[in-house]
């Protein structure tokens, strides 16, 4: 680590000592007087500004610390020509002779347009041009995002943008593999993007209907170049490693236009999906892992380009064999406090076909239709042997437990979705209809045979008790929806949608629950069987107000339904019937406060009903140990939500600043009430909290900009959460007070010179407070560290150096802290005159430092657990990045 940082000093005292100064005055050509006030830039050779100043009021001007090279000074003044010159910055400081510009009109303006800007927001979405951010040769889109203020990449891959998750990557403008987002940002090459666009999108239900329901996914559009949406590209690796280990990939797609074909294919054991011997990943490989993947993405338009098709398909099928143990304290009311420790081994294998298609067809010019298909066939293998034993204050056994259970399922499902939409008059009058069926079937059949044992309240044993049961399941659910929406323009500015929904869905569920025995006659346990049906039907009415200009947006939304509810079970004498009004508001303002800044609120209020698992009186227990009752006199719950966003850009330093707020109130919330008696056994049921009101705050503060004349993406986070929740323990209403605050810095260099670096560092501190037993209560203090480091070396040779390190504090029931590092090492060389092909030696946890303990607390509930790892490990591996025209400019 010190050596790390060492070589990180001296590259910034490098970066500090070769500068220089830069001065000058600009004036009027026609008379000489000073313009004050003028814009100064200077552009490196790839057209990139790295420093920007403006002129005094006797139009002096001066420039510190200017790194040595060849640069453009561009200067500029509203109503003036454009001065252009080049300057060389060497060692010494540099006067320039007078700039004289003549006096011409919007003049400026075309500077912003033909000029790259690194950001620009247009609307609600934050835009960033690619060309302004380097990256090395043949750097893929993940290494593009990294670079981009406000953006983050973990080491698994997954992406957050201003201080949410991003749920939807799109290639300009379309899914592509779209059931997996890692495959476009780990394929796509960096040098094949025009511009990263960042933007929230409403749901695919109200995008296509036209009425908003409140939900919003952070989404990543990537524009690619237009000489990169025709070529071939892609890339083939495999690796080979020490305890047998094993890891192959291949992309390749063809670009030809409108016409887009992918396939994906992976094979490793070590468990991860897609390139699982990544350098920056968290390596380390649980149990005994086997992973395979398979698909393919097609892409293209027909008719004359009236209709437009999206397709995909894929496999995978993943294994794993582990081993675990784990430590459970539970702190109950009356100083009573239960430990159950455990120790398990299981196995599991699952295949997945899925299959997606989505066609959108131009019938005429005034009528489009839309239908998107998926299907889903699913098999599954499960087996897990577990033994655990429950102890209360500490010294008096309450019960044992042992499980050796089976499983096998099969599962199949489709959802077909059709939009119509038509517009009904020039005025824009249109009408949508919408139509979707849903069908899901599963059989199972389970094989259990468990063991607990009952002990008194001194600890000497009680009493048995077996189950040894063959449990056959099967269950179905078909669901059908049908919308019909008007919207009507009423000035240019205001528009609006009013619309029915109807949605109706219909559920059996089958559970034969036969006890084994020693003769063939197997008998039916009513205890742990259910034949249950349940149906649902919702009348819905949906008004939709908009108001849209320049600078303003407006919408407003509400859903006003009516749902019925009936639930049977001929096993256990239940009939039961309910019916909920529900309402969901939601109201989304955003103000564009002027190029460079804007804000959004958001507020959604909704009502959730309880469910039909909730409402339902007996339900068949999973085990003795654990007994789970419905209520059916719940009542609804009410949910307030407030959401605020501020985005402030600065064009021409690039830098972003992103403030992030939300809060949520949940009144007569629907609770699990849990009462454990003196032999650990769990009777719960599900009650409103009427008296109480559960709510939570979070508020996210990021900030970005290039220091070090843009070699360098920096920006310092922020983050403070607050939960208050009132949950029952052991019968008892506790209120839970959980506060987390957490600070840090990220930095990122990545144009392959002497070394790139990706620093990611936070401290926080947690503290939890009960109102049961307080002497639980705790404050605790972590930090985390991720770098990824790599040394640029002679004769095409890199090696990178991944370091991790996370510390978790002591609790008054853990006493010791959680120190968590390790270390990856990978050498590479690149082969070939393009340096498409890379060889490399790959270490994992070199020092073989990794602690596999994991923790987690909440709601008085403490837990530990290990399992069965390999953290240590070395590979050879050989990777082929091909591109064919992609990319690259016709002569």
């Amino acid at each position: 680590m010190k050596g790390t940082f060492l070589l990180f000093l001296l590259f910034l005292v490098q970066q500090l000592s070769a500068q220089q100064t830069i001065q000058g005055i600009v004036v009027d050509q026609a008379d000489n007087a000073a313009l004050s006030n003028a814009s100064i830039v200077l552009l490196d050779t790839d057209s990139i500004m790295r420093y920007f100043t403006r002129t005094d009021e006797k139009g002096k001007f001066k420039i510190d610390k200017v790194v040595k090279g060849t640069y453009l000074l561009l200067a500029t003044y509203p109503k003036f020509e454009i001065h252009s010159q080049k300057v060389n910055i060497d060692q010494r400081a540099i006067q320039l002779d007078s700039i004289k510009i003549s006096s011409q009109s919007n003049l400026l303006e075309e500077v912003v347009i033909n000029q790259k800007i690194p950001i620009k927001i247009k609307g609600d979405t934050i835009e960033y041009d690619a060309g302004s951010f380097e990256t090395e040769k043949n750097a893929k889109l993940e290494d593009l995002l990294r670079r981009l203020p406000g953006l983050t990449v973990s080491a698994s891959g997954d992406i957050t943008a201003q201080g949410k998750t991003v749920s939807k990557v799109l290639i300009d403008g379309e899914e592509f593999f779209g059931y997996d987002p890692k495959i476009a940002i780990r394929n796509v090459r960096a040098d094949a993007v025009d511009k990263v666009q960042v933007y929230e999108r409403k749901s695919e239900e109200a995008e296509l209907t036209g009425v908003d329901d409140g939900v919003r996914l952070q989404t990543v559009n990537v524009v690619l170049k237009e000489e990169a949406r025709k070529g071939i590209f892609g890339n083939a690796n495999a690796s080979f490693g020490t305890q047998s280990l094993f890891d192959a990939n291949l992309f390749a797609a063809k670009f030809n236009q409108t016409e887009r074909i992918g396939v994906t294919g992976n094979w490793n054991n070590m468990g991860n999906a897609g390139d699982a011997s990544r350098i920056r990943m968290n390596n380390q490989i649980i149990g005994d892992p086997m992973y395979k993947s398979a698909g393919v993405n097609y892409e293209n338009n027909f008719l004359k380009r009236k209709m437009h098709l999206t397709s995909s398909y894929n496999f995978n099928n993943n294994s794993l064999a582990n081993e675990s143990n784990s430590y459970n304290k539970r702190v109950l009311n009356n100083d009573i406090t239960q430990e159950t420790t455990q120790e398990e081994s299981s196995s599991s294998d699952n295949k997945n076909n899925v299959l997606r298609a989505q066609m959108r067809y131009k019938i005429d010019s005034v009528s489009n239709l839309n239908i998107q298909l998926s299907g889903n066939r699913g098999m599954g293998e499960s087996a897990s042997q577990s033994t655990s034993s429950t102890i209360r204050n500490e010294n008096t056994r309450a019960n044992d437990f042992n499980k050796d259970n089976s499983s096998r399922s099969d599962s199949e499902s489709m959802d077909l979705r059709a939009d119509y939409r038509r517009r009904l008059n020039k005025n824009g009058r249109s009408m949508n209809l919408h139509l979707n069926t849903q069908f899901d079937n599963a059989e199972a059949t389970n094989l259990v045979d468990e063991t607990t044992n009952y002990y008194d309240s001194i600890g000497n044993f009680e009493r048995s008790v077996i189950v040894d049961q063959t449990r056959i399941t099967e269950n179905s659910n078909n669901r059908l929806g049908a919308s019909i929406n008007f919207s009507e323009p009423i000035s240019k500015q205001l528009n609006l949608t009013v619309g029915y929904s109807f949605n109706s869905s219909k559920r059996s569920s089958l559970v034969d629950a036969y006890n084994n025995s020693e003769t063939d006659e197997l008998q039916l346990d009513t205890l742990y069987s259910k034949n249950q049906n349940d149906l649902s039907r919702n009348n819905g009415l949906d008004l939709n107000l908009s108001y849209h200009t320049e600078k303003l947006n407006i919408d407003l939304s509400n859903r006003v339904s009516y749902r019925y509810q009936e639930l049977t079970d001929s096993y256990r004498d239940i009939d039961l019937n309910r019916n909920f009004w529900q309402n969901n508001l939601n109201a989304n303002i955003s103000y564009r406060i002027s190029n460079s800044k804007s804000l959004a609120l958001r507020y959604q209020n909704t009502a959730n009903v309880p469910s039909f698992g909730q409402l339902q009186p007996l339900q068949p227990p999973t085990n003795d140990l654990y007994r789970q009752l419905g209520n059916p006199d719940l009542t609804r719950e009410i949910n307030n939500s407030l959401n605020f966003n501020f985005s402030k850009f600065s064009l021409l330093k690039a830098s972003s600043l992103n403030v992030n707020a939300n809060a949520s109130f949940t009144n007569n919330a629907i609770v699990n009430r849990s009462i454990i008696d003196s032999v650990g056994r769990t009777t719960a049921s599900y009650v409103n909290i009427s008296d109480n009101t559960n709510w939570n705050a979070r508020m996210n503060v990021n900030y970005g900009r290039p220091i070090f004349n843009g070699v360098v993406q920096f920006g310092p986070f922020a983050s403070l959460s607050y939960d208050n929740n009132y949950q029952y323990i052991n019968g008892d209403l506790n209120k839970n007070n959980t506060a987390n605050a957490n600070v840090g810095i990220n930095a990122n260099k990545e144009n392959s010179k002497i070394v790139d670096f990706n620093f990611n560092i936070g401290i926080g501190l947690n503290n939890e407070a009960n109102t049961i037993q307080t002497q639980f209560n705790n404050t605790a203090f972590r930090s985390s560290t991720n770098a990824d480091l790599k040394y640029i070396l002679p004769y095409k040779f890199s090696l990178t150096q991944v370091i991790f390190y996370s510390y978790t504090g002591k609790t008054k029931v853990f006493p010791e802290p959680i120190q968590q590092f390790y270390m990856n090492l990978e050498l590479t060389r690149k082969l070939l005159k393009s340096e498409a092909l890379l060889i490399s030696l790959k270490a994992f946890d070199v020092f073989n430092s990794f602690n596999n303990t994991s923790r987690s607390t909440g709601n008085s509930s403490f837990s530990e657990s290990q399992q069965a790892m390999l953290s240590q490990y070395f590979m050879v591996g050989l990777k082929w990045d091909f591109n064919k025209n992609l990319g690259k400019k016709n002569d």
